[in-house]
């Protein structure tokens, strides 16, 4: 993908427009949270996001936290507006699986907005469980697939 770079956050600034294009989308847009969508798994969090290169520009980003052993949760999963083809999520998903599996991950789940379950399914998540309401909406549990060969 070389129209972008995807990098794990480390700077205070990447952090800050992270945060920003959260609240754009997950506070102003979807309005699912009220005021800000930082919990309290943004701080261990991985942070990870999709710059294009030539604008310098976040296009997009992800989070993934350690809940506990060696599952991992990912989320928050966000592409700006201009960038929603489906070309940097897909990215942005693989680099969250490649990034994990590196900090002994065995498990990779998480919660899938229903419009959203066939793009994580092409990607070869799989569903887990039936759909319940996360955060006051519906959601389905997704599941990597982390074995070796695997497409996720």
């Amino acid at each position: 993908m070389e129209k972008f770079e995807f990098k794990i956050i480390t700077s205070e600034k990447d952090l800050k427009t992270y945060y920003k294009l959260r609240e754009d989308i997950f506070v102003r847009e979807q309005k699912i949270f009220s005021g800000t969508d930082i919990d309290e798994y943004d701080e261990a969090a991985i942070h990870i996001a999709a710059v294009e290169k030539s604008s310098e520009k976040m296009a997009g980003g992800v989070r993934c936290y350690n809940l506990e052993g060696n599952t991992w949760v990912g989320g928050r999963l966000s592409a700006a507006p201009g960038y929603r083809n489906g070309v940097v999520g897909r990215y942005l998903v693989k680099f969250a699986v490649e990034t994990v599996k590196t900090r002994g991950c065995e498990r990779f789940i998480a919660y899938v907005q229903p419009q959203n379950v066939r793009f994580f399914e092409r990607l070869n998540w799989k569903r887990s469980g039936e759909p319940l309401i996360y955060h006051g909406r519906p959601h389905q549990l997704m599941e990597a697939e982390l074995a070796a060969g695997g497409k996720a």
